[in-house]
């Protein structure tokens, strides 16, 4: 649950650009080819791959990844205890629709991370205004996911630039790696609008797009019942989701300008009661004091899952 550096996300603001035809490097007898065409030959796969994602798949848990509080109970609410709060591995997509795998468990010292915030006046008030319901006495936290970027394997490489180093390096590989993120964000100010495609508009309820439709597509819907009825309403929906001038996919860049806003995927909630009460809410870190709620992440369910719960 680290913070990027400058090395990773080199990729994030691309991903984000969904507006961007993809461009693949035509390749002939002749041409010179250099270090932009290898890397836009790689762009392009990748891009492709995350498109699929993204439109096909959706952003959610897949496998895995489950939030867990690791502490001894001190058999009371009162005392200070350490708590460690682990992500455990899996897969998942995130909001730009980027794979995500992690392969062994990430751990963060809940405890200190929150005295941190609590010895700094401007953090804890930071967590505080966003994260604090006063009728219940608790400060809500989220964990998230997305994928970044992080250049590894450093090699000296002839200097470009008039002194720019007498042993000039850099990195030689960029690995798949994930980002965890713990901020603070209060359930009810989640938007009641849920953005299916992370970087577009809503989709609309149906009533927002029915008299959009011609007579006869009116006669299909009427004439359907049921699952079919609502697989027309839903379809008719897509078809109206994206506008006629794609003003939907520039209106919600415009909100969310930072793509790792839109890159991040829910994971987990976790409600800590403080003590006393407002207006001073205080800190006591305690398992006794914490809940973590793992459904209220999107799951990704692929067809073999789906038809295994059909047969059952």
């Amino acid at each position: 649950m680290n913070k990027p550096d400058d090395n990773c996300d080199a990729s994030l603001a691309s991903d984000g650009r969904f507006e961007e035809a993809l461009k693949r490097v035509s390749h002939q007898p002749g041409m010179l080819l250099g270090l932009e065409a290898t890397r836009a030959e790689q762009d392009y796969h990748r891009r492709r791959a995350t498109r699929h994602g993204y439109w096909l798949h959706g952003a959610g848990t897949v496998a895995g990844l489950r939030v867990s509080m690791r502490a001894e109970d001190p058999g009371n609410d009162t005392d200070d205890v350490r708590v460690r709060l682990v992500v455990g591995p899996g897969i998942g997509v995130d909001g730009l629709g980027r794979e995500i795998s992690a392969a062994e468990p990430y751990c963060v010292d809940l405890g200190a991370w929150l005295s941190a915030q609590f010895e700094d006046e401007a953090a804890w008030g930071a967590l505080i205004r966003d994260g604090y319901a006063e009728p219940d006495n608790l400060l809500w936290l989220k964990v998230t996911m997305r994928y970044q970027d992080c250049a590894s394997g450093l090699q000296p490489v002839l200097a470009t630039e008039i002194n720019a180093g007498t042993d000039p390096v850099q990195p030689s590989r960029v690995a798949d790696c994930v980002l965890f993120e713990l901020t603070a964000e209060r359930p009810e100010d989640v938007p009641a609008d849920e953005h299916i495609f992370a970087a577009h508009a809503r989709i609309r309820p149906f009533g927002e797009i029915e008299d959009r439709l011609g007579e006869r597509e009116r006669s299909h819907i009427e004439a359907s019942s049921g699952a079919a009825r609502g697989q027309l309403e839903l379809g008719a929906r897509l078809l109206h989701s994206l506008g006629d001038d794609n003003q939907a996919l520039l209106a919600r860049q415009a909100f969310l300008t930072d793509p790792a806003l839109l890159a991040r995927t829910l994971l987990a909630r976790i409600a800590i009661r403080l003590t006393p009460p407002a207006p001073e809410p205080g800190l006591v870190v305690n398992p006794r004091r914490i809940e973590v709620d793992n459904l209220v992440r999107p799951f990704l369910f692929n067809a073999a899952a789906l038809a295994r719960l059909i047969r059952s």
